[in-house]
C-alpha cells in the first residue's frame, strides 16, 4: 500500500491539470466569495439583515469553485483511461483494490487539504468586504475550514468511485454536476414536499451543513454521515467495474 500510495501521489503532480485545475478553484473560489461579500454589505446598508459570520460565504462561493475540484478527481482517474495508461497502473498495482483505495486516499487528501485553502481564501476575499456584516470567530473560521475540507473530500471520493464505473471524462462530470447542482434545483423547484426531504440527503446539502454548521435539516455528524455514504457507495460501484472488465 505504501509504495501504491506514491505511486499516485506521483502521477496526480506530474500531470499539469492538477495545479492549474486547483489554481482554477481558488481563483473561482475568491472572486465569487469577494462578490457575496459586497452583495451582503450593500443589502446591509439596504436595511435588510444579511449578517453572517464571513467563513460562511465559502458555501456560496464554491458553487463554481466545487466544479474545478470535481474535474481534478476526475482527470485523476478517467485522464488513465483516455491515454491507455491504465494498463501500466495494473501492472504495478496488480491488486485492483489496493490501486483504488491508494488512488482515492491520494486524490480525497489532496482536495481535502485543497478545501482547508480555500476556505482560507473565501474568507479573506469577503471579509474586508463585508466590514461588521461578516464578523466571525475563530471557531466559525476554523468549523467552516474543516467542513468545507470534509466537503471536497467527500467530492473526491464519489468523483473517484464513478470515473471508475464510467471510464469517461465528459460522462463523470456531466454526472456530478447532475448530482451538485441541477438535481437540487429540481428537487427545490418541483414543489413535491417528498422531493425536498430527499434533496435533504444530496452530496451538495450536507455540504452546505458542513460549510456552515448547520443544524437545519441535521447537524454536521449526520451531514458527514450522507456525504461519506454517497462517496463509498460510487467507490464501491468503481471497485466492483473494475473487477469485472478490462482495462
Amino acid at each position: 500500500m505504501k509504495g501504491a500510495l506514491a505511486f499516485e501521489w506521483t502521477k496526480l503532480w506530474t500531470v499539469r491539470s492538477t495545479p492549474w485545475s486547483l489554481f482554477a478553484a481558488a481563483l473561482l473560489t475568491a472572486g465569487v466569495a469577494a462578490v457575496v461579500g459586497v452583495s451582503a454589505q450593500a443589502s446591509a446598508e439596504n436595511g435588510f439583515d444579511t449578517a453572517r459570520p464571513a467563513p460562511h460565504t465559502v458555501a456560496d462561493a464554491l458553487t463554481l469553485g466545487q466544479l474545478a475540484v470535481v474535474v481534478t478527481a476526475t482527470l485523476a482517474v478517467t485522464g488513465e483511461y483516455a491515454s491507455g495508461s491504465i494498463r501500466t497502473t495494473l501492472h504495478s498495482v496488480p491488486v485492483r483494490g489496493r490501486m483504488l483505495i491508494g488512488k482515492a486516499a491520494v486524490v480525497t487528501g489532496v482536495l481535502g487539504a485543497a478545501g482547508l485553502c480555500l476556505s482560507a481564501i473565501g474568507t479573506a476575499s469577503a471579509a474586508p468586504l463585508m466590514g461588521e456584516t461578516g464578523s466571525f470567530t475563530t471557531a466559525d473560521a476554523v468549523g467552516s475550514a474543516l467542513g468545507t475540507g470534509a466537503y471536497l473530500a467527500g467530492l473526491a471520493l464519489l468523483a473517484t468511485g464513478l470515473g471508475t464505473v464510467f471510464r469517461s471524462t465528459a460522462g463523470t462530470i456531466t454526472a456530478m454536476i447532475m448530482l451538485l447542482m441541477a438535481v437540487p434545483q429540481l428537487t427545490q423547484i418541483a414543489g413535491i414536499d417528498w422531493l425536498e426531504t430527499a434533496g435533504d440527503f444530496l452530496p451538495s446539502a450536507a455540504g452546505v451543513v458542513l460549510m456552515t454548521q448547520d443544524t437545519d435539516p441535521y447537524g454536521v455528524g449526520p451531514a458527514a454521515l450522507v456525504l461519506a455514504a454517497w462517496g463509498l457507495a460510487a467507490l464501491n460501484g468503481g471497485y466492483m467495474t473494475l473487477r469485472r472488465r478490462d482495462a
